[in-house]
């Protein structure tokens, strides 16, 4: 199960990051999308799925390494409630075992920390439903 989401409706973004300065940096650089969407930010994978709850998301981003439960298991969460969202690992701890974690969850777009803001808007862009995605290309030429 997946939020619908048609191209007059915003996309809503939800974004689990326990680090409020890259919290920030990501929802200032998510204006570069070019698209109505909704953002939501937590500091937590468990408030995540609280606020998943109330009203499901289209796309969700989150770090690995969060206090409490991580990123990959936040995912494997949702997957277990049904849900089966994009997703985009963000992390500074890069490793195989990190990795591997990632695409046994069936994690749809992986980036490193630090990253370029454009890679980010990239990789973000490429999770978005398709109607969002012809949509954005017809605006935008």
């Amino acid at each position: 199960m997946t939020a619908v989401s048609h191209p007059n409706q915003p996309v809503r973004i939800l974004l689990v990051e326990d680090d409020n300065h890259i919290g920030r940096i990501i929802e200032v650089a998510m204006r570069g999308l070019g698209i109505p969407y909704e953002f939501t930010s937590v500091l937590s994978a468990e408030e995540g799925l609280e606020r998943w709850a109330a009203h499901p998301f289209d796309i969700l981003i989150t770090d690995y390494n969060l206090r409490g439960m991580n990123g990959v298991r936040l995912i494997k969460e949702l997957h277990a409630r049904g849900y089966h969202p994009p997703t985009l690992i963000v992390t500074a701890y890069d490793s195989a075992e990190v990795r591997q974690a990632a695409a046994e969850a069936a994690v749809n777009g992986y980036i490193t920390k630090p990253f370029f803001l454009d890679e980010l808007i990239e990789r973000i862009r490429q999770l978005l439903p398709v109607t969002h995605t012809v949509h954005e290309r017809a605006v935008n030429g």
